[in-house]
């Protein structure tokens, strides 16, 4: 099995020693809900791209822009690889459920002390713009301290034509 372990809401994710270590964000067993569990390791982002991919197509996603939906996942699944000051092993959970018919929410949670967003700096060169595209993306977003450092993101779909 892969570093990550995934529940969709038809089968319960399998206990493992991450598993073991990190809390399993409430309401993992529901329908239409995606757990991840995942190491802090440059892989990390990858798994939770495809990972939110497989979920798009089996939970029929509202109509969100699925391209969008995995850059933001793996923007936050990235900081928190790259930025956390959790312990290096203690893991990352991932979780996205659907919100009626027409959103998303994903939530990304680590173990670290948190912080506070601050705008990006337009004169650094490099870096800091993941924040800055869930923050100009997303309908909502935040950060809260909900079972470790919890930094979460709502995406709305479009409106469908009617036929």
């Amino acid at each position: 099995m892969t570093p990550a372990e995934k529940s969709t809401g038809k089968e319960r994710p399998t206990a493992s020693p991450l598993a073991a270590r990190e809390p399993v964000p409430a309401g993992c067993a529901a329908a239409r809900t995606l757990c991840l569990r995942l190491e802090r390791d440059p892989q990390a982002p990858s798994l939770a791209r495809a990972a939110v991919r497989d979920f798009s197509a089996e939970s029929a996603l509202p109509p969100v822009d699925g391209a969008t939906l995995a850059l933001l996942v793996s923007e936050l699944v990235s900081n928190a690889v790259l930025h956390s000051d959790a312990p290096p092993r203690s893991g990352i959970a991932l979780r996205a459920r659907v919100l009626g018919e027409r959103a998303v929410r994903v939530e990304v949670i680590d173990s670290g002390s948190g912080f506070a967003p601050e705008p990006r700096d337009p004169a650094r060169a490099i870096g800091g713009f993941g924040l800055f595209l869930v923050d100009s993306q997303a309908a909502r977003w935040g950060v809260d301290r909900e079972g470790g450092t919890r930094v979460w993101f709502e995406l709305r779909g479009v409106e469908r034509a009617s036929a």
